[in-house]
């Protein structure tokens, strides 16, 4: 379903300033049919996907942005975007890089671990490998991810998590 919508910014919160656009309200309810969990690709100005969620707010419906998809799209607030979704059917609702699948596959434990977590935390740890752009760090985060979910019992904690990273790091250091 396409529409255009002017891109827009929350006031300045705990959040950020959320750069977002609305959805019309005839659109996000044909919308909610084809995807009930209201997770959705959404394409801008046919030059950019991203994996988006529909996110209330008080009468209406939104998509949030981040400054790298407003960088990527060279949009500003107040712009004019065409917007296109589409249900997301991915798995995780987010993609997943090849590196963290082939760590999930090759370590059960932390892959059941992993399957047990909250679709919205399960994404969460998606991002964090999918923003990095090295392969060899991807494997290497992937595999800490899990290790951290066998320490924590299944659990993420986000500070923990961070020192882990950086004690893996430390430790292949020569």
């Amino acid at each position: 379903m396409k529409f255009k919508g002017i891109l827009k910014a929350f006031e300045e919160n705990s959040l950020g300033y959320g750069p977002h656009i609305v959805i019309p309200n005839d659109i996000f309810e044909n919308m909610l049919q084809l995807a009930p969990d209201k997770r959705i690709k959404c394409t801008l100005n046919s030059s950019l996907t991203v994996s988006r969620a529909m996110s209330p707010k008080g009468d209406f419906h939104y998509i949030l942005l981040n400054k790298d998809v407003l960088k990527k799209c060279k949009l500003e607030i107040g712009d004019e975007v065409l917007v296109e979704l589409q249900p997301d059917i991915s798995k995780y609702g987010i993609d997943i890089t090849e590196e963290m699948e082939e760590v999930l596959f090759s370590d059960p434990e932390g892959s059941d671990l992993f399957h047990k977590l909250t679709p919205g935390v399960q994404r969460s740890l998606i991002y964090l490998i999918n923003k990095i752009k090295s392969s060899q760090l991807r494997i290497e985060r992937s595999f800490v991810i899990l290790e951290h979910l066998k320490k924590m019992k299944g659990k993420v904690d986000g500070k923990i998590l961070q020192q882990d990273f950086k004690e893996f790091r430390n430790k292949i250091k020569f």
